[in-house]
């Protein structure tokens, strides 16, 4: 997905205390979408997280990671993609997981060599 094909771009909205590696990235079938593992802020151990590439128009990238399972039901949302509001789709229930809209929760990833690491708030 491109920057270009966003209706809005917001920054990234999840607060990090901490820098927090992100292990074990793999891509998925989907392009421009990564899963892995991390302990998220406020998550009481390690889980899978899906890591969403964005091209902006600048020719940039920006990297988003978010809980692969869906709050409302604990689908995994890493076989969804980012449609063009800036949410993904739960496959389950079509709930929207807010990754680049107004309210989202996602962290900002940055690739440091071959790591994968959220930022630090």
């Amino acid at each position: 997905m491109n920057f270009q094909n966003l209706k809005h771009f917001y920054p990234a909205g999840g607060i990090a205390q901490t820098q927090i590696e992100i292990l074990d990235v793999k891509p998925t079938k989907i392009a421009g979408v990564l899963v892995g593992l991390a302990t998220l802020p406020l998550a009481p151990s390690e889980q899978k997280v899906v890591i969403y590439q964005l091209t902006l128009a600048d020719g940039s990238e920006d990297l988003r990671a978010v809980s692969a399972l869906c709050p409302h039901q604990g689908a995994d949302i890493s076989r969804d993609e980012l449609k063009p509001d800036g949410n993904v789709y739960c496959s389950l229930h079509k709930r929207p997981i807010c990754i680049y809209s107004k309210y989202n929760q996602a962290f900002r990833v940055v690739k440091q060599d071959e790591q994968y690491v959220i930022e630090k708030s």
